[in-house]
């Protein structure tokens, strides 16, 4: 999936599915130019990927971190700490609200 996003802008192809929340409304959700913002970042125009989806380059860190630790088998007092303090009730409940204003925002301005 990497060299398919790498190599194929998803704007220019018709094998990337569309947002069928954009086709019916023409309001755009939270994830819309979310495969547009990966195929910039691959071929590293953080622009570009900003610009397509910002929310999808901002949270890429946060979701690597998570992805880390559902691979992690050794757990230290450290890492316990981190994972409580990002991926607690009150941390998802912050994204949720991130996330909602994100989308908001993007259909207003």
């Amino acid at each position: 999936m990497v060299v398919l996003y790498g190599l194929i802008n998803p704007s220019e192809s018709a094998i990337f599915p569309k947002c069928p929340i954009f086709k019916f409304t023409g309001l755009q959700c939270s994830g819309c130019g979310s495969q547009r913002a990966v195929h910039h970042l691959l071929n590293f125009d953080i622009g570009a990927a900003i610009q397509s989806n910002a929310l999808v380059v901002f949270f890429l860190p946060y979701i690597v971190i998570g992805l880390l630790f559902d691979r992690t088998t050794v757990w230290t007092p450290r890492k316990l700490v981190v994972r409580k303090t990002f991926y607690s009730t009150k941390a998802i409940l912050v994204i949720l609200a991130v996330i909602l204003a994100f989308t908001v925002l993007r259909n207003v301005l």
